[in-house]
């Protein structure tokens, strides 16, 4: 009996560690999309900063398709010039 219930602990041990990983991966991929997301809204209209842009139709016709991406943009400039803002967004809100 003694030797099932350290297997459940164990067993148990690592659904945990496993559910912590998952979680983890989750996040980084997340993160990650809003990189590539900012990424492309910097392609389309890089104009703003000076960088080669596509052509005006292409740009016009995802500019309301952009809306959440502009939103994310702006709000990075304000964190730009702060790194402890910028670790604690990484990070989530509690």
């Amino acid at each position: 009996m003694r030797n099932w219930s350290l297997i459940k602990k164990i067993s148990a041990f690592i659904e945990k560690i496993d559910t912590i990983n998952r979680i983890k991966a989750t996040d980084m991929l997340e993160f990650e999309l809003r990189e590539l997301e900012n990424i492309f809204c910097l392609l389309l209209f890089g104009s703003f900063i000076g960088m080669p842009s596509p052509p005006a139709q292409i740009t016009i016709q995802l500019l309301p398709l952009m809306q959440d991406e502009f939103k994310n943009m702006f709000m990075r400039i304000g964190l730009a010039h702060d790194a402890l803002a910028e670790i604690t967004s990484v990070l989530g809100e509690p």
